[in-house]
């Protein structure tokens, strides 16, 4: 009859020396950067619907001026200034 010695974990010795458990640094990743490619052609047309737009808003101030009818938002311009010095 052939017995096998029965399988049990490894003795650890008692009196071994424990090696002392280092940290290890966590790397820090580079921040991530977005980017935007905007072809020449879409640059071409922003710009050329921003030109109309603005001169389609100076034409409209005018008219109201030369009629005098134009008035400022007193309200809305406080508010303007407000978020950009706080």
């Amino acid at each position: 009859m052939n017995v096998n010695k029965p399988s049990a974990p490894p003795i650890v010795n008692p009196y071994q020396k424990h090696n002392p458990v280092t940290k290890v640094e966590q790397v820090k990743k580079a921040p991530r950067e977005d980017e935007l490619q905007i072809s020449n052609k879409a640059r071409e047309l922003y710009d050329m619907k921003t030109e109309q737009d603005r001169e389609a808003k100076v034409t409209a101030i005018k008219k109201q001026i030369e009629e005098g009818t134009y008035r400022v938002d007193s309200q809305k311009t406080a508010e303007k200034l407000f978020d950009q010095w706080f």
